[in-house]
């Protein structure tokens, strides 16, 4: 079906605790998985910390739900049951409820003014309407995580952006030396024993620029085409197939092609059928994905500010 957003696994959820029981957090999550025929791969889903996309979405409905005191801790680790207030609403809201009707609760209301006179700085004379306020501990539709991703992608896209201008605003010879540092930090022979001097340039080798020696023997080696071309310019099937024949030209089996352009389609797919009817490998790197390996691989960036998301330890309270 689809990944529910955090506020629509909160009436599943709220369904299942009806019957008074107490119920764990993962038993509710396989509730809200079944209510929306989750497939396997939206079930795999994660955020880029690891955790599974959809228990954190079950675990931000379960903290609003709390925040209204619909449901409670039933003591055990993970474990909730609703609360009489929860049945009362629950009652009231049998088809269905959203965000919109929790807000009008009346223990959520005190917990969200409680968290404007915490958190908000008030202007002027104070007098603001703290129910009008928007400080909602999240959006309506993505969790403080996803947020975090959000703007995470974000800055990493203007990030990228930023690369690729500096990268343009460089002459060649840096370019060289950036794709060197790339290519090692990439795996690609021995960053702490290859200097620069072992990329061995092959200009007008018959499409060759340089090759990377993954071994002091230089039994195996990675040839390198990299072109510093302006961004509106499309790299075609004529050279990759250029390419290519140098590859086999000179007996490698490994080929990486590195511009700060694009590629055109016929040009990938060209490169995918090299690979499919011959032992090539052969990887294609355009300006966009070019910045994107250096900011994962910190290949001419640094980190700016680092933020922890903590969590409960729940091995500290587990007396079992």
């Amino acid at each position: 079906m689809t990944m529910p957003t955090w506020d629509q696994t909160m009436f599943p959820i709220m369904k299942e605790l009806s019957d008074g029981n107490v119920h764990t957090a993962k038993h509710l999550r396989e509730r809200v998985i079944e209510t929306f025929a989750m497939t396997a791969d939206e079930q795999g889903e994660t955020l880029k910390s690891g955790q599974s996309r959809i228990s954190n979405r079950v675990y931000w409905g379960l903290t609003d739900l709390r925040k209204a005191e619909l449901i409670e801790n039933a003591g055990k680790r993970g474990s909730y049951r609703i609360t009489e207030n929860g049945q009362v609403f629950l009652n009231a809201h049998r088809d269905g409820f959203a965000l919109e009707e929790l807000e009008s609760v009346p223990a959520f209301i005190a917990w969200k003014r409680g968290y404007l006179a915490r958190n908000i700085e008030l202007k002027g004379s104070q007098t603001s309407d703290l129910n009008n306020a928007d400080a909602t501990s999240h959006s309506d539709e993505l969790t403080p995580e996803d947020l975090l991703e959000k703007a995470s992608e974000q800055l990493n896209e203007a990030l990228a952006a930023e690369l690729l201008d500096r990268i343009m605003a460089n002459d060649p010879y840096f370019f060289e030396r950036l794709v060197t540092r790339l290519i090692l930090s990439l795996g690609y022979g021995d960053l702490s024993q290859t200097t620069s001097s072992e990329i061995t340039k092959k200009s007008g080798d018959g499409g060759i620029d340089g090759v990377v020696r993954l071994d002091r023997l230089g039994l195996d080696s990675v040839y390198i085409q990299a072109k510093r071309w302006n961004r509106d310019h499309v790299v075609g099937r004529p050279d990759i197939q250029g390419f290519v024949g140098a590859l086999v030209g000179n007996g490698a089996q490994r080929g990486v092609f590195i511009t700060t352009s694009r590629f055109s389609e016929e040009a990938r797919r060209y490169a995918e059928e090299s690979m499919r009817s011959s032992n090539l490998s052969v990887v294609l790197i355009d300006g966009m994905t070019l910045t994107k390996l250096m900011i994962e691989y910190n290949v001419g960036v640094s980190v700016k500010t680092s933020y922890e998301v903590k969590a409960v330890d729940s091995d500290f309270f587990d007396n079992e």
